[in-house]
């Protein structure tokens, strides 16, 4: 990942080794655990979450005509409403380190603004300024190292451009959810908002602000320009 490239020190390099190999065990498992549940994926969305996240995506105000990343698309939930805020001269890039996710969300939407990539955001496969718009909806906790990720997308936006982490639960019910889920995602959780916030600070964002409601948990910044 290119942020390891930033430390000479041979001390350093011997840690961060070690750190990206944890890491690719950490994807694998996440992976495989969405991988083995994509099929019955959407039989699992409850419609008051569904008008919650839809809710979320509309409000954003995404501009007619913007590139939009959707990081961990899953099976597509908020694609339709994204393909809708951008209209016919945007774009969207659904991106998900999970292939069967990826092949469920295609079957369902295939769309010539429309395109999908499988890999990890941490090493986020796109050229710097590539978008206006980068949303994590319902994934961030899954992300194995948060603030290499944060960094790449601060990357690959463009700037003046938008990051949303947003969650149709609140914080405390994500992260309960997932200590009850255990297994492969039972460490798999939000930070608090001051931790947060100093992470998106850290790798250049402004205007970083947090709402964690009853309903919802969205974060939103903005890369300077």
């Amino acid at each position: 990942m290119v942020f390891y490239l930033a430390f000479r020190s041979s001390g350093r390099w011997k840690e961060l080794r070690v750190r990206q190999d944890e890491g690719k065990i950490i994807q694998r498992t996440v992976r495989d655990f969405f991988n083995n549940r994509a099929d019955s994926w959407d039989t699992k969305i409850a419609d008051d979450p569904k008008r919650v996240s839809e809710g979320i995506i509309r409000g954003l105000g995404i501009s007619k005509g913007s590139r939009v990343l959707d990081v961990g698309c899953g099976t597509g939930l908020i694609i339709p409403w994204l393909l809708e805020e951008t209209g016919e001269n945007g774009h969207v890039t659904a991106l998900d380190i999970a292939e069967r996710m990826l092949m469920v969300a295609r079957e369902k939407y295939n769309k010539p603004n429309l395109e999908y990539v499988h890999a990890d955001i941490a090493s986020a496969p796109f050229p710097d300024g590539s978008f206006d718009e980068v949303i994590c909806h319902n994934c961030f906790p899954h992300i194995a190292y948060k603030d290499i990720a944060v960094r790449q997308i601060f990357r690959i936006l463009k700037p003046g451009g938008r990051v949303t982490i947003c969650h149709n639960e609140s914080r405390e019910a994500v992260n309960e959810l997932h200590s009850l889920i255990g297994q492969e995602v039972g460490m798999d959780m939000i930070p608090d908002a001051e931790e947060l916030t100093c992470m998106f600070r850290s790798a250049g964002f402004v205007r970083v602000s947090v709402c964690d409601g009853d309903e919802m948990f969205v974060l939103e910044g903005r890369k300077p320009g």
